[in-house]
């Protein structure tokens, strides 16, 4: 019993470490996002430094091959066994509210702050126009937290109908490349396919489902990782992922990248070269799930190696990343106002300031906050 207790809470660490490095990407990849949105003066300043730009869209490509991914496959990979300590409907319906709570306070409260506040703030999106004009109660980036809902559902319903036990065998061996292979080209023709429908997702940015709009042709990867992850629960897979495989994989998504962005002069932007855009755009899609399992299976198993379990510091970041998540988007905004009120202009220093303050004060603030026990039931 008491080796069973140290594989559980070694394993919820290296998850933990993972959570808090893959929620500061996130942070980091959205700065561009929020500075071309919320400030006409910081979009003009972007703008003029295309090796900014350029950059940060290609950051933001490369995180997003395997940064929501390998949060999907976390969040699967938690469900089967909390399904079974807790039975399927308690467990239901302590994870709707769980769930849905902070969603509902997010898209009401917390994602207006930033267009509100933009209302008092000289050349920001919002100034100077009618309140009834405001982009309010848009999902944001919350839109992860209602394609887990789903997704938590579909389980929980499967799990009731086949009324199976909750157990682990280790006999059952790590899917090999060939496998992996195989469901990189079924997802990433997938991608493409959704990619067809940009019109459909363009509409999505500007509803009220607008999170959806950036993320939705990737919901076919991100449900599958999430059911991977619950197989995986059940026969420790993550656990036991090929050392040599993981980072063989690696290099290889790393050699596709660097190919993608040699062929593009490194300099690319989409909007400055829309031709050129056209074409590589559904390579890129269909290059997405393959370039990801790299990052992933190494992530994966350099965290397990590298496991900070004298030093606490990472682990409770882990913890805090669901609520540095929520509340992170009106912080990257002020910070970003607040560098550049203060003569900023450089957008190199105010970038990287901004995301750094961002990426601190969520965290912090996450952490803060659950200390208060109501709130510490649902982050």
């Amino acid at each position: 019993m008491h080796g069973r207790a140290m594989l559980q809470k070694r394993r919820v660490a290296f998850l933990d470490q993972i959570k808090a490095v893959m929620v500061a990407l996130v942070i980091a990849t959205h700065t561009i996002l929020v500075g071309t949105l919320f400030s006409t003066d910081l979009k003009q300043i972007i703008e003029s430094a295309p090796k900014y730009e350029a950059i940060s869209f290609w950051f933001g490509w490369i995180c997003n091959t395997f940064y929501m991914n390998i949060l999907f496959l976390i969040s699967g990979y938690l469900v089967p066994s909390s399904v079974h300590k807790r039975g399927v409907a308690n467990y239901a319906r302590q994870r709707l509210l769980r769930l849905a709570i902070p969603l509902i306070i997010a898209t009401f409260l917390l994602n207006n702050i930033t267009p509100l506040a933009g209302l008092l703030i000289p050349n920001s999106n919002a100034f100077g126009q009618s309140f009834n004009n405001l982009p309010l109660n848009r999902i944001g980036p919350q839109w992860f937290i209602l394609v887990l809902i789903i997704l938590n559902a579909i389980y929980c319903l499967w799990a009731f109908i086949r009324k199976n036990q909750f157990t682990i065998d280790n006999s059952k061996t790590v899917p090999g490349w060939r496998s992996w292979l195989i469901s990189a080209v079924v997802l990433g023709t997938l991608e493409v396919i959704m990619g067809y429908f940009s019109g459909y997702w363009a509409d999505l940015k500007d509803s009220s489902l607008d999170g959806l709009g950036y993320q939705g042709m990737h919901l076919w990867t991100y449900a599958f990782l999430f059911f991977v992850g619950c197989k995986a629960a059940s026969h420790r897979w993550l656990e036991r992922i090929d050392k040599q495989l993981a980072f063989s994989w690696l290099r290889l998504s790393l050699v596709i990248t660097l190919a993608l962005l040699a062929s593009n002069h490194v300099a690319f932007i989409p909007r400055h070269n829309k031709t050129s855009w056209e074409f590589i755009s559904p390579l890129m899609a269909f290059l997405t799930p393959l370039i990801g399992w790299g990052f992933i299976a190494a992530v994966l198993t350099w965290s397990q190696a590298h496991e900070q379990l004298d030093s606490q510091w990472l682990i409770k970041a882990g913890k805090d990343s669901f609520g540095a998540y929520l509340i992170h988007i009106p912080l990257l905004a002020g910070a970003m106002v607040t560098f550049y009120s203060i003569g900023i202009k450089n957008i190199w220093i105010l970038g990287l300031g901004s995301t750094v303050t961002a990426v601190f004060l969520s965290f912090i603030a996450s952490h803060q906050l659950r200390k208060i026990q109501a709130i510490r039931q649902i982050i």
